[in-house]
């Protein structure tokens, strides 16, 4: 985990924390508390960022992936050059190699 998830998770615990008690403690003192409030916009901005971390890790994870692909495409298209190179090479061996036999033979 990174330092960023960690401190993230530590204020939502605490934040969850103070909040369970105001919630509870609201029954006693006053019904309307501003703690429950700024608790909860605590946890919910945390756990958006988080949300939005998680969104640009998969950004980065699919933009990782897609230079991955490119690159092997790029590998398939150059052994494939390099083979019908080296077909077209062994087929013209061939070729000569067959005619001089031809020639021989018919000489």
């Amino acid at each position: 985990m990174e330092t960023k998830d960690i401190i993230a998770f530590v204020l939502i615990e605490v934040a969850t924390l103070v909040m369970a008690y105001a919630w509870f403690q609201r029954f006693v003192y006053n019904p309307f508390n501003w703690v429950i409030i700024l608790c909860l916009l605590i946890v919910i901005g945390i756990l958006s960022l988080m949300i939005l971390s998680i969104n640009n890790r998969f950004k980065e994870l699919e933009e990782r992936m897609e230079a991955r692909d490119k690159s092997i495409r790029v590998s398939i298209m150059t052994v494939e050059a390099d083979l019908e190179n080296n077909i077209s090479r062994l087929n013209n061996n061939v070729e000569r190699a067959v005619s001089e036999i031809n020639k021989k033979r018919f000489l």
